[in-house]
């Protein structure tokens, strides 16, 4: 075993690091938080913004109707941090379309470069919100145009290896994960 290891530090070769998932409790609790932010917070800054739109359409003073036009783009910016946040806590894309889709969607906003090799066969809704989670975690590490290769296996005890290189010439790195799901 030694022998390995020193041929691997002597190659320059990385020995894959352990991710740690999330946990179910974990999981269902980022899943709330972003229901809430989203079902709150988001929804009365954007019925804010109709109602500026609506106010600055019926104001006939033009200084008025600018002033209202620009604390509308102020609070259009709001909700789209606040989307942001709310994306980073539980993609909703995860939820609502899948694993596959909905890590694409991640790395196309983070502008990553995925290869994807899942299960013909769709995860449970448990495994997915865990596997799906600690796959994007872990691309919010990355910088953009890096390329990912993310491998998923197996339904009750999932395997997931994720490999990545970020431009600049960095060694490639990869990443193991083993999650127990029931």
């Amino acid at each position: 075993m030694h022998r390995l290891v020193r041929w691997f530090r002597w190659s320059g070769a990385a020995l894959p690091t352990s991710l740690r998932p999330p946990d179910r409790d974990t999981v269902r609790l980022r899943y709330q938080l972003e229901r809430m932010l989203h079902d709150g917070a988001v929804a009365e800054i954007s019925a804010l913004a109709l109602e500026l739109g609506m106010i600055s359409g019926t104001t006939c003073d033009s200084g008025v109707a600018a002033q209202v036009a620009a604390a509308q783009d102020r609070v259009t910016s709001i909700l789209d941090d606040l989307r942001g946040v709310g994306s980073w806590i539980y993609p909703p894309v995860l939820a609502s379309a899948g694993l596959g889709p909905g890590l694409r969607a991640v790395a196309e906003r983070l502008d990553l470069r995925l290869l994807l090799d899942l299960p013909r066969t769709e995860l449970g809704g448990s495994a997915r919100s865990r596997t799906g989670l600690l796959i994007t975690d872990h691309f919010h590490t990355l910088r953009p145009g890096s390329v990912v290769r993310v491998r998923v296996r197996g339904r009750r005890i999932v395997r997931v290896s994720i490999t990545d290189q970020q431009p600049g010439g960095v060694a490639r790195r990869a990443h193991r994960a083993v999650l127990r799901c029931e």
